[in-house]
């Protein structure tokens, strides 16, 4: 059986983006296409295919940074972040040198540049390259709370939890047994 791990909760700035990007941005643009309409330099149906447009578009953009999952069911953990998914035996990772880092202090761990991932203010989800060049599976939302688990595929993951040591115990405890 998977149990849940605690994520950290996504904090004000991805929020704050999803309601500017989410409702400010397709009101203003509803605005501008409606005010085209009524002045006939639109027709209503490009009206209605420009909003459907929009309203995919932010859907799209906005709704993947709330599929945040960790799980761990005593010998594998799994993680789901926004589009990416990583599963792999804890037999895998490195837990003697895996530890808890701020990434705001130990810039090393910094996720510096998306390969393929997602990343908005407070959210970066995905592959990443770090700030030291490593390859890393990132679910980072609070960056004072980050388990850093070296992989042996030479990829750091980094996620953040509520409670990283905590979970980092566990781990190490299912790996002696």
């Amino acid at each position: 059986m998977d149990r849940r791990l605690a994520l950290t909760p996504l904090g004000k700035a991805p929020v704050l983006f999803a309601v500017g990007f989410g409702a400010v941005l397709p009101l203003a643009i509803a605005v501008v296409v409606i005010l085209q309409v009524r002045s006939e330099a639109l027709s209503p149906a490009l009206m209605l295919l420009i909003q459907g447009i929009v309203a995919v578009t932010v859907l799209g953009i906005v709704l993947p940074m709330w599929r945040r999952e960790a799980s761990f069911d005593g010998r594998r953990l799994r993680v789901k972040a926004t589009f990416y998914t990583r599963e792999s035996p804890l037999s895998e990772f490195d837990l003697a040198s895996a530890r808890v880092v701020d990434t705001r202090e130990h810039t090393g761990f910094k996720p510096l540049i998306k390969t393929n991932g997602y990343a908005l203010p407070g959210i970066h989800a995905g592959h990443f390259r770090l700030r030291d060049r490593r390859k890393a599976f990132c679910l980072v939302t609070d960056p004072s709370k980050v388990l850093a688990l070296p992989h042996a595929d030479g990829r750091v993951w980094l996620i953040s939890l509520e409670h990283p040591q905590a979970v980092l115990d566990i781990f190490r405890r299912a790996a002696a047994a």
